[in-house]
C-alpha cells in the first residue's frame, strides 16, 4: 500500500510545530531526563511528538502497527516484531537529534518509514528548523523540499562523509578508525535526519554507523536505494533491512561506484 505522502508531510509538519518547535530553547529541567545513559536525552517533546504521530498515524492506515522510538526504549522487544512479523509497520523517530534539541542546536527533525512485509515502502525525513521535507515512495524516486532529485554524483578525489562508530566491535574499530583517519574526511553523525537529507543531495559522499536502530535508519536507507546508492554492511555485504545491529559497521552511499571505492579504501 502506497499512503498519500503529502497527508503524512501534513501530520508530522502539523505535530512537530505544536509539540517540538514551540519547545525549542525553553525546556525547563523537569522536560528533560535521559534513557541508556548521560547523553542519551528524551524530553518531553519527543514524548508528546510521538503520542500524537501514533494516533494519526493510526487513523491514516489503521491496520499498520506502530513502532516509536520512546515506545521501543520501555519495551526493547518491540524492535523484534519487524524480524519475526509479516504485515505494515509505521517505524517513527519524533525528535531525531535530541541531545541537538537540548543544547539548542538546531539540527533536529522527525523521522518516519512505512514497512510491509520487511520492505520500507515509503519515507520521510523532515528538517524540522527548515520546514523541509526529503520524501521516498518506493519506485518513485524522492524529493526534497517537492523537487525531484535526481541520481547522486561521484565523490572527488577525497570523500567526505559522516562516522558513527562509538559500538564497533573491536576488530572493527582496529581495522576502520585508522582508515577513516588517513583516507577520508568525517565528521561525526550528530542527526541521523541531517545525516541522510545531505546523502540524497549529494552534500556528503558516505555514512558508517555502528549502532542501527530501525527509526533512525529505515527512511533514509529506503530514499539512497531510490536514487540509486546502496547500503550494506561491511562484514558479509547484506543489504540494510529494518532491524536493530551493535557492533557491526554499516556503510551508506547515494551512488553504487562510491560505495564500493569507499568499501574498498576502508578494507
Amino acid at each position: 500500500m502506497i499512503i498519500d505522502p503529502y497527508k503524512v508531510e501534513a501530520i508530522i509538519a502539523e505535530i512537530a510545530e505544536e509539540e517540538i518547535s514551540s519547545r525549542f530553547g525553553v525546556l525547563k529541567d523537569s522536560d528533560v531526563s535521559t534513557k541508556s545513559g548521560p547523553n542519551d536525552f528524551v524530553t518531553a517533546a519527543d514524548q508528546a511528538a510521538e503520542e500524537r504521530l501514533e494516533r494519526a498515524l493510526k487513523d491514516l492506515y489503521p491496520a499498520a502497527s506502530f513502532i516509536g522510538e520512546e515506545a521501543a526504549a520501555e519495551d526493547p522487544e518491540l524492535v523484534n516484531r519487524l524480524e519475526h512479523e509479516r504485515g505494515a509497520f509505521w517505524i517513527v523517530d519524533p525528535l531525531d537529534g535530541t541531545r541537538n534539541f537540548v543544547q539548542k542546536r538546531e539540527e533536529f527533525g522527525s523521522i518516519v518509514a512505512l514497512i510491509e512485509n520487511g520492505e520500507t515502502r515509503q519515507g520521510w525525513i523532515y528538517a524540522i528548523p527548515e520546514k523541509a521535507f526529503a520524501t521516498g515512495s518506493l519506485g518513485d524516486g524522492v524529493t526534497w523540499q517537492n523537487e525531484q532529485l535526481g541520481p547522486v554524483s561521484k565523490t572527488g578525489d577525497v570523500p567526505v562523509g559522516y562516522r558513527s562508530i562509538g559500538s564497533l566491535a573491536p576488530q572493527w574499530q582496529d581495522k576502520l578508525v585508522p582508515a577513516l583517519r588517513d583516507k577520508f574526511e568525517t565528521g561525526p553523525a550528530r542527526c541521523s535526519a541531517y545525516a541522510y537529507i545531505n546523502l540524497v543531495q549529494g552534500l556528503r559522499d558516505f555514512a558508517l554507523y555502528s549502532r542501527v536502530h530501525p527509526w533512525d535508519h529505515a527512511a533514509g536507507v529506503m530514499m539512497l536505494n531510490e536514487l540509486g546508492g546502496r547500503v550494506a554492511y561491511l562484514d558479509d555485504l547484506s543489504p540494510y533491512r529494518p532491524q536493530m545491529t551493535v557492533g557491526r559497521p554499516l556503510l551508506g552511499a547515494g551512488n553504487t561506484s562510491n560505495w564500493e571505492r569507499i568499501r574498498a579504501a576502508l578494507s
